[in-house]
């Protein structure tokens, strides 16, 4: 036994001596683009509320950006601030780009029939957004992601953990306020102070599988977010997805951003082609997504080229419906 532990002892002397790297980088992305930073207005300062009244106002007063996969164990996102207007406020996020389940019900309704084609997992990111007054918020902007979480000592000298985030999110299961998930956007109408400020924090929960560089859009305006449903609806009916677009951005070297507005994006060529005509489908409730994705799969072959789901794509190979070899078996576990 002896001899055993002595002699496993000099093979990992030796190994580290070798210079061995076990410092676990292997397990992280090689994306080079920053995964924590700030994000104000053109001239550097801190965001203002817009007045919207239109959806012209709605795409010119999105924001644009990309932030990369976190380089440690730790979260990464994009802070910014704003002073409140003693009114209420939205604050509405959109990760790229649009996640479903797939219906394999045999005999599926119409609703559960427009979900029959399997979604495109590998370009969905999800981004978790959180609000609160700026004195609270437990991080270092543009250095280290925090929280607003304070910790209270009771009478009996225990430690409780109090969030003083009040921005919940606006989507809820059975009465419980929840994030929204992947590819989903995120929104909350809250009241502010006058003259307090606030800090937003869009914290990354997931990157898109094929490139590691999660886009979105996001708006600050005066007013409550059910607005920017209304106007949203004049041009595509009915869907949160709808409100911005253009979040699904082409991945350009370190160029992450930020972009003000949709002219200024698109302008840049950095939308995706495409992705807004499938947004368009995915929130529009009289289009089957089955129909849309059997269109761009035809399109595709008649290219002469194929969809490549998992690795970043290019202007040739891009498809946002997913791969129809995935779809499960009707009854299968």
């Amino acid at each position: 036994m002896t001899t055993r532990f002595a002699c496993s002892g000099l093979v990992l002397a030796t190994l580290f001596a070798a210079g061995c790297d076990y410092g676990g980088d292997f397990l992280f992305s090689k994306q080079t683009i920053d995964d924590i930073w700030i994000l104000n207005d053109k001239d550097g300062n801190r965001l203002v509320p817009a007045d919207i009244n239109s959806y012209d106002g709605l795409k010119a007063n999105t924001i644009y950006g990309e932030v990369g996969a976190p380089q440690t164990t730790g979260y990464g996102g994009v802070t910014f601030d704003f002073i409140g207007t003693g009114g209420d406020v939205c604050l509405w996020v959109d990760p790229e780009l649009a996640d479903w389940s797939q219906s394999v019900a045999p005999r599926p309704s119409s609703g559960a029939g427009k979900w029959a084609y399997p979604d495109n997992v590998f370009d969905d990111g999800d981004i978790d957004m959180f609000v609160g007054q700026s004195v609270y918020y437990t991080g270092s902007p543009g250095e280290e992601i925090g929280d607003f979480v304070v910790q209270y000592k009771d009478s009996l000298g225990n430690t409780v953990p109090i969030s003083l985030a009040n921005c919940p999110n606006a989507q809820s299961v059975w009465g419980v306020s929840v994030s929204s998930g992947r590819g989903a956007p995120e929104y909350c109408t809250m009241p502010t102070d006058k003259d307090i400020g606030y800090t937003v924090l869009l914290r990354t929960w997931s990157t898109p599988l094929d490139d590691d560089r999660m886009s979105f859009g996001v708006i600050l305006a005066n007013g409550e977010c059910g607005n920017l449903q209304s106007l949203a609806s004049d041009s595509n009916p009915a869907a949160d997805e709808c409100v911005i677009q253009g979040e699904s951005i082409v991945p350009e070297g370190k160029d992450y951003g930020p972009w003000y507005g949709f002219d200024e994006l698109n302008s840049a060529g950095r939308i995706w082609p495409g992705s807004i005509d499938f947004e368009d489908a995915f929130c529009d409730p009289d289009q089957t997504m089955k129909k849309w994705c059997k269109d761009e799969a035809d399109a595709m072959l008649k290219s002469g080229h194929s969809c490549d789901w998992h690795t970043e794509p290019d202007g040739t190979n891009r498809c946002y419906c997913g791969d129809p070899n995935d779809s499960p078996s009707i009854g299968a576990i």
